[in-house]
């Protein structure tokens, strides 16, 4: 179904604290415990580039995304998982510790999926980030 998205990234590198917002058209598909949101990046870093977030049993969100940035994100709560992320300048191999996962639905439909997670590079945290995206949708006449 397609809908419009607005994603607020949320991140804290050592206390340096960065927020983002990108609204854009998307694609969720499947029920409340197992969904896709797809959509396009709309950034000129990550222009070309096209997201794939799966939420698997209401508790697991795996990150893909294709183009010129190539991310294998795997968010689980209280679980460290080894990811990768790879740019034009090379491949990092990162943990990823999901520390929280909500999706909110109403009438079948989602209008809210919150996920928290941290970043590390060999075992030093890098950043604590949150990720909040709101759906709407075009009413049908």
């Amino acid at each position: 179904m397609n809908c419009l998205i607005t994603i607020h990234d949320f991140h804290d590198t050592d206390g340096s604290f960065e927020k983002a917002e990108l609204t854009t058209v998307a694609e969720i598909d499947g029920s409340e415990n197992d969904y896709t949101i797809g959509y396009d990046e709309q950034s000129d870093e990550l222009k070309g580039c096209h997201t794939i977030m799966r939420i698997t049993n209401g508790n697991c969100v795996d990150v893909s995304r294709t183009g010129k940035y190539t991310t294998n994100l795997k968010i689980e709560k209280a679980k460290r998982n080894i990811c990768c992320y790879s740019t034009p300048m090379g491949t990092l191999s990162m943990g990823v510790t999901g520390s929280g996962i909500t999706s909110v639905f109403r009438n079948g439909r989602l209008i809210k999926l919150d996920f928290t997670y941290s970043l590390d590079f060999d075992s030093e945290l890098v950043s604590k980030n949150r990720l909040k995206i709101s759906v709407s949708y075009k009413e049908e006449n």
